[in-house]
């Protein structure tokens, strides 16, 4: 069944295809993040905010959409160290984390919440060790604790009541989106790519679902959630999975070549589009692909750009080739 339903999916793919000019032809383009005033590394963006860092990663900066002003948000008042170490924007909050960085040890990492409007600055988490925040939503936020040789633990903070939950005890990688978590389990042997991908509502962390396929790289929108499914753990030749969380459907979509696919992304744009790209020797992008999951039609980009971020209508891409940032609107 599972092959048959591949191939009505590839079938439909090819009929997308002919009947789709490409990505950056259907798409309209925004512009570059020059010509909106950005001066700085990109990380997310929603309707309201571009955010990021500058180098040395000592602040948090962004752009109010509206008014197109930069501001930033030095962290010297935290510690003369701090560095910013990621960034999640939510609503009208900045979440990151920052450690303390001396010459060479790292140290204190902390998960901070910066309200734009308020103009607050929270701590939520912190840790003496390392620390990788890994999702956030209004909900609430999810993050490993990091160690290489017992595996990295992952924990969910809600942010209504303050609570911290240990979910798994080791994890490969994790995403949150609205009410869900979505997270691998990696295998205990060294031969299996794949890990188990599981989800869990946040309204119920004891009912964790296992998804029928495994897979790496999780990523989820809270309706969705997709995945790089290895076809062989002897290649590089893999798929991209789908999983429908209201009809607890399981499809694949884009079948990699081998040798092609290095590295890789899955960027969610608003509820029905996916963005993802495969990377050859780390250098040229060999494809991205834009999926509409509720029309089948798919999109492709120009081969040099790489998806960043998106919001409900926008993607943000890295065009490797000219060394700049792109913002397409849907």
């Amino acid at each position: 069944m599972k092959r048959n339903l591949k191939i009505l999916i590839s079938l439909l793919m090819l009929f997308s295809l002919l009947a789709i000019p490409t990505f950056a032809s259907a798409a309209q383009e925004s512009g570059t993040l020059e010509d909106l005033n950005v001066k700085f590394v990109p990380h997310d963006l929603n309707e309201s905010y571009i955010v990021g860092t500058k180098a040395p990663n000592v602040e948090v900066v962004y752009l109010n959409r509206k008014s197109n002003k930069q501001s930033s948000l030095k962290l010297s008042k935290m510690s003369k160290y701090t560095k910013v170490k990621d960034i999640k924007l939510v609503d009208q909050s900045i979440i990151f984390s920052t450690y303390e960085f001396a010459g060479f040890s790292e140290q204190d990492y902390r998960i901070m919440k910066y309200d734009i409007a308020k103009g607050t600055l929270s701590e939520l988490i912190y840790n003496k060790t390392q620390i990788t925040l890994k999702g956030a939503s209004s909900t609430g936020l999810i993050y490993t604790v990091d160690n290489v040789i017992k595996g990295n633990e992952l924990w969910y903070y809600d942010n209504k009541s303050k609570k911290k939950t240990k979910l798994e005890a080791s994890v490969g990688s994790a995403h949150m989106s609205g009410d869900i978590i979505s997270y691998t389990v990696p295998s205990t042997s060294l031969m299996e790519l794949n890990e188990a991908v599981y989800y869990v509502s946040t309204k119920n962390l004891k009912n964790k679902v296992r998804l029928p396929f495994d897979g790496e790289f999780v990523k989820t929108n809270a309706k969705y959630i997709a995945y790089w499914y290895n076809n062989s753990n002897l290649s590089t030749d893999r798929s991209v999975y789908i999983y429908n969380i209201a009809t607890k459907g399981t499809f694949d979509y884009s079948i990699v070549a081998e040798g092609d696919s290095v590295n890789q992304d899955i960027v969610f744009m608003g509820n029905s589009v996916i963005a993802w790209n495969t990377d050859n020797s780390h250098t040229k992008i060999k494809n991205t692909q834009i999926y509409d999951l509720k029309t089948d039609v798919v999109l492709e980009t120009d081969e040099s750009l790489m998806p960043v971020a998106a919001s409900k209508t926008e993607i943000l891409f890295y065009d490797s080739v000219a060394k700049g940032y792109l913002l397409y609107k849907h």
